[in-house]
């Protein structure tokens, strides 16, 4: 009677690991804990663009930290009335009106049902507690065990601030050290939050910094493994603070929005920090030193630039309503250039041409591929399902080394231009190749491997399916010789 081959299991390791959720786990640094329950919490939140609204909150959180230093936000002309004799009172507003957005916000990130549930507790503890109980709530409140109960408490500490600043509007002058003190208690609400606390420069949320250019992405892929963090902190710097000039915006025939003052004054501050990180990181560890010098190039342009737009056009604000279109333009224009430039500087020749940055980060390219590598996944898995219901242990382990060979240069690539709402999925499979027994023993276990890949070849051509009803591939057809190429490579390797 003949037996089955024996075949070794497989070390965990040898599903490739995500360079981008590694790196964006470092950066984050003691905070990790708490961002990865953070993003659990995301994910089951039954709510509609959740991530763009989670962007736009800590934005804005950002936006008060750098705000409330008047003597260096780059919209208060100092010069035009010394500090320690100007009235406040416009600044206070501008604080007002981001709380009240921010407010907005977290109102929308509380699903109804927490909400309520939060309100009320709060209630009644408010009501019945006596003075042990009034401590005891207060003490619960700074735990803030879940992201809910963090958000909620943000949120109402923002409405109290909100309340305390209209008070202060009514006097007769809003003085720098009352604003200073208001600029202390906001930060203060913002600092002590334990899961809503503004990132830094180089830490990054693998909920809204992702690179979705498939150039940039296959670009960085060969880069040192010593310097790749370095230039994708830059490149992730760059698209976030343009994600932050798309909320620049007014109403054609209104004011402007007294935050879109507190978002300019975030991109300048930001900005310089991006100078100095060019300067005294990267530079001295790019290299060669032709990207030396174009790290300190794009340091020197972004510093002129920044200084320029500040001392020219910021300073309008008050006087001028086009003057926040006009900076929001140029510092587009500054950050899209540098991000050419630095694409030029690691691979000379593949940002040149016509609008290189609009062929960098073309959603049609994007879209293409993502479609084409999902339908290459989706066969892969196809394949090893088939092979294991007809008891192939041999064929099967070969599909299945083809698709770990797979993820790795899919984790690299297209994982990347996914949606947020479908990370969960694609995490859930990779986490099971981790896991895998192999070979799988018994009908039971091999019964569940079947059903799994069924399952996730099921997501991954409901996701194809959706990719190819975007817009930007409306009237592209769908290449199936050449992701045919690629199935056949991959499975070639994996024989």
């Amino acid at each position: 009677m003949s037996t089955a081959p024996v075949v070794h299991p497989p070390r965990a390791s040898r599903v490739p690991r995500d360079f981008y959720e590694d790196f964006v786990r470092f950066s984050q640094g003691s905070q990790a804990g708490f961002l990865a329950e953070r993003e659990r919490w995301l994910r089951a939140l039954p709510v509609e663009a959740r991530e763009e609204l989670l962007f736009e909150f800590e934005m804005l959180l950002r936006g008060l930290e750098r705000y409330v230093h008047q003597e260096d936000n780059g919209v208060t002309d100092a010069q035009e009335q010394p500090l320690v004799t100007r009235d406040f009172r416009e600044e206070l507003k501008d604080i007002r009106a981001t709380l009240s957005q921010a407010i907005r916000l977290a109102r929308h990130l509380l699903d109804p049902d927490s909400d309520q549930k939060l309100q009320f507790r709060r209630y009644v503890e408010t009501q019945l507690a006596d003075d042990r109980g009034m401590r005891s709530r207060i003490e619960g409140e700074r735990k803030q065990e879940t992201p809910q109960e963090s958000l909620f408490v943000l949120r109402q500490s923002f409405e109290s601030l909100r309340n305390l600043i209209d008070h202060l509007l009514q006097l007769p002058v809003c003085g720098l050290s009352l604003f200073t003190d208001v600029g202390n208690l906001v930060l203060r609400e913002i600092v002590l939050n334990r899961y809503f606390r503004p990132c830094r420069l180089t830490e990054f949320r693998l909920e809204y910094d992702r690179l979705r250019s498939p150039r940039l992405l296959e670009l960085l892929a060969t880069v040192p493994a010593e310097t790749r963090p370095l230039f994708t902190t830059v490149y992730l710097g760059l698209f976030r603070l343009l994600h932050c000039l798309a909320y620049v915006s007014q109403d054609a025939q209104g004011p402007i929005p007294r935050r879109v003052r507190v978002l300019l004054a975030l991109v300048r501050s930001e900005a310089l920090s991006l100078v100095g990180y060019l300067k005294n990181e990267i530079a001295p560890r790019a290299g060669p030193k032709p990207l030396q010098a174009a790290c300190l190039r794009a340091a020197r342009d972004i510093a002129r630039e920044t200084e320029r737009i500040a001392r020219d056009i910021l300073v309008e604000l008050d006087r001028d309503r086009a003057a926040a279109a006009r900076a929001s333009y140029a510092f587009t224009q500054l950050f899209q250039a540098q991000v050419v430039a630095l694409t030029e500087a690691l691979s000379p020749g593949s940002a040149s041409g016509e609008a290189p940055y609009e062929q960098l980060v073309s959603a049609t390219e994007s879209a293409e591929r993502l479609r084409r590598d999902l339908w290459v996944f989706s066969q892969l898995c196809r394949a090893a399902e088939g092979h294991l219901r007809n008891d192939n242990v041999p064929s099967a382990e070969a599909v299945i080394s083809s698709i770990v060979a797979f993820l790795g240069y899919f984790q690299d690539g297209s994982y990347q231009l996914l949606r947020y709402v479908d990370y969960e999925a694609f995490d859930r499979f990779s986490a099971l190749l981790t896991e895998l027994p192999w070979p799988p023993e018994g009908p039971a276990v091999r019964t569940r491997l079947i059903e799994d890949l069924r399952g996730f070849s099921q997501v991954l051509e409901n996701t194809f399916a959706a990719v190819s009803r975007r817009a930007q591939l409306r009237g592209f057809n769908f290449d199936r010789e050449e992701a045919e190429r690629l199935r056949d490579r991959f499975l070639a390797e994996g024989s």
